[in-house]
Order: structure tokens, then sequence, then C-alpha cells
């Protein structure tokens, strides 16, 4: 399965004002990833914003299921340009139908206070396998999709809760390495794109990690039904970040994921919040 690159995901189409196309990408399930909804309304959204206003937040919810066969039409609502600020709300349809809606929100930095989460003790990027060779020469059980590379270069600090069986754990949280494999152009935006792609890659996992649960059992259901992310500080998608994930709660057939995400200096640049859907027949 070839995957295109994420830059090529991330250049939208313009054929109308304010009316945006993305293309999609090959899944091995017949529903489009949920990154790519929210990494391409970033997009959208920040073409109509001036360059001197970063998005500083999103948030999202996933309508529907999306075909990733087909071409996704983002339509941009200007809802208001204030002095320092911005908002958009972005509606993607499939056929006239609305799959996903989103509002991104867009500020000039400010002088004010500041403070961040601890940067975890972990291992280096370096010293880790990407996770697609993890899998390469393996007889696992996983599907093929894990052992090719994608468009995010993930690098798990502990086991991945793939391989079955997967024993449960106490473990309070999952650390993982990602970064785009190729050199990204100097946009703040596209970087900030990039970054939502990756978000929605490993968010859910820590749950499986807690249950003991393969995330690719038999009678398991799994969406995203809601995602929000906060952008604190520049980043670089391209080089090496630190995704520090927890799942504080599961209830009625959902789990709520978090997520911290530090640069490799420490810093605290972005943080996000998903709901999903997660069911298992037994």
């Amino acid at each position: 399965m070839d995957v295109p690159r994420l830059q090529d995901l991330l250049d939208l189409a313009e054929p109308d004002t304010d009316r945006f196309l993305g293309r999609t990408q090959p899944m091995p399930k017949l529903r489009l990833f949920g990154g790519l909804l929210l990494a391409q309304s970033i997009a959208a959204a920040g073409r109509t914003v001036a360059g001197d206003r970063p998005v500083h937040s999103m948030h999202a919810l996933f309508v529907r299921p999306a075909d990733p066969t087909d071409l996704v039409e983002y339509t941009v609502d200007r809802i208001r340009d204030g002095g320092a600020t911005s908002a958009r709300r972005v509606i993607a349809r499939q056929g006239g139908v609305e799959v996903f809606t989103a509002l991104v929100s867009f500020q000039r930095g400010r002088d004010g206070v500041r403070h961040q989460a601890e940067f975890p003790r972990t291992t280096e990027p370096e010293e880790l396998l990407p996770l697609h060779e993890r899998f390469a020469d393996s007889d696992v059980p996983v599907p093929d999709w894990w052992r090719k590379p994608r468009a995010i270069e993930l690098r798990h600090v502990d086991d991945p809760p793939y391989p079955p069986p997967v024993e449960p754990s106490d473990v309070s949280r999952h650390l993982v390495w990602m970064r785009a494999p190729e050199k990204l152009p100097d946009d703040p935006l596209l970087h900030a794109c990039a970054l939502a792609y990756a978000s929605d890659m490993t968010l859910l996992e820590p749950v499986f990690l807690l249950h003991g649960v393969d995330r690719h059992a038999k009678g398991l259901q799994l969406a995203s039904l809601d995602h929000a992310m906060w952008f604190h500080e520049d980043l670089r998608a391209d080089e090496w970040l630190l995704y520090d994930q927890d799942c504080p709660v599961a209830a009625g057939g959902r789990v709520l994921g978090r997520g911290n995400v530090f640069d490799r200096s420490g810093r605290h640049v972005a943080t996000v919040a998903q709901e999903g859907l997660l069911r298992i027949e037994r």
C-alpha cells in the first residue's frame, strides 16, 4: 500500500473562495484516517487567516465515517477577525454530506506568565526502532499496514499494544517519539497541520495497555468521536517530538485520551485530548 507524502496530503486545491479540496490516502479499512481530517481542516482554515496569526487551538467533531477513496471538500466560515485573533468554522463534506466539523482559532502571541508540564525521562529516539521495523521480519499477527513506513514515523518507548497477547498493566503513561520523516518547508502552519495528523495515531493506546486488549482483536470497535488541540509554542514536525499520553477514564463505551507534546529541548509545544468509542464483543 503506497502512502502519499504528508506534504502532498496537506496541499489543498482551492476551486473557490473559502472552499478547498483535500486528497485522501489508502487505508486498510474503508474509513478515512481521522488525523487527515484534523490536519486538512487546519490547513483550510489557515489559508483564510493572516500569516502573523498562528493557530492556537482546534476543537473538532467526527460526525460520520469518511470514505478514503473520495476527495474531501472543506468549507471555511470566517466567524471573526479581531485585533489579534481570528476564528474559523470548517465543515468537511463528501458527496454533499457532512462528515466532520471543526472550530479553529488563531492568535498573535502576547507576553504573559509562563509554566509548563514536566518533560518526562525517556529513552532517546535513536535508541529505538521505528514501528514498521519492529514487525518487518516478525511473525507477529498484525496487519501489513504496520509493517510499512507511513507519513509519520513512530518510535514507541515501550512495547505497543499490537502483538497478542497484551497483558494488563498499571502503566499510567505511554511515550511515543514521532516526526515527519521528510524535511518540511519553514511554514509554521504546515508543521501544526503535521502534528495534528500525528496526534490521532496513538492517543488511545494507553487504554489497550491498561486493560490488556489487543488493538486488532476480533469484535473490537474503535472510532474517534471528538478531538481538541492547543498549540503553545512554535514547533517543527520534521524533528523529533515526544508524545506523553495517558487515559484517565473509560466509561459508557467511551475512553478519554490525553497527551502532552514536547520537543527535544523539553518545551511543552502542544496539548491534545480526544474521546473515542471503544466497544468489545466478548
